[in-house]
């Protein structure tokens, strides 16, 4: 089975208040961080609001099919476009994201598997850290069509295995999200303590 990987690039970023994927830590943004970490997938996709907004992206981006419909519509649209049989979801919030964690998801993923979904200790799904198969994306599709946006809706109607992160070798702490401006400097500060 291939493998791809798409980073989710380009939200509103509201309760931050500016492009979170640009944010700073330990010398690099969010998304070079995130890119670098899945460097050993065969195909890397950034999903993006607005393709004019970006111009110096390198990598290969893709926009919402159905615009307006927040992280589904970017995830349609990357499995809609990929080459791979499977693409691990990375929000663009996640940054001490470890590819290791995106290794091991994949692992996880069979022919009879259409997402794989990691869950934190305190039982909460990351559907924006998840792997889903190319042909989850008629599901969304369905969903998008019925303006229904919750991810974890469309999991009704999906083949979907859950991980509990206390029973892998990888930390939940990769999946923590950035989305507050007091968030991101609680996160640099524990990070300055620990250089």
């Amino acid at each position: 089975m291939k493998y791809g990987a798409v980073i989710l690039y380009g939200g509103k970023s509201r309760r931050m208040g500016r492009d979170k994927a640009e944010l700073i830590i330990e010398g690099q943004t969010f998304l070079e961080h995130i890119a670098g970490e899945l460097e050993n997938f065969e195909e890397l996709i950034l999903s993006l609001d607005n393709l004019e907004k970006y111009p110096e992206i390198k990598h290969t981006a893709v926009t919402d099919i159905y615009p307006d419909c927040g992280p589904m519509g970017g995830i349609h649209a990357a499995l809609s476009a990929c080459d791979s049989d499977a693409l691990l979801v990375v929000s663009c919030d996640l940054p001490l994201f470890k590819g290791e964690l995106g290794e091991y998801l994949c692992a996880q993923l069979d022919e009879e598997i259409d997402a794989v979904v990691p869950v934190t200790s305190d039982g909460r799904m990351h559907p924006l850290c998840a792997v889903y198969r190319k042909t989850a994306s008629q599901v969304f599709e369905k969903y998008l069509i019925a303006e229904n946006y919750k991810i974890l809706n469309a999991y009704k109607d999906m083949r979907v295995k859950y991980i509990p992160m206390d029973h892998t070798p990888c930390s939940g702490k990769w999946l923590q999200n950035i989305n507050t401006p007091q968030e991101y400097d609680a996160l640099c500060g524990r990070k300055e303590r620990h250089i």
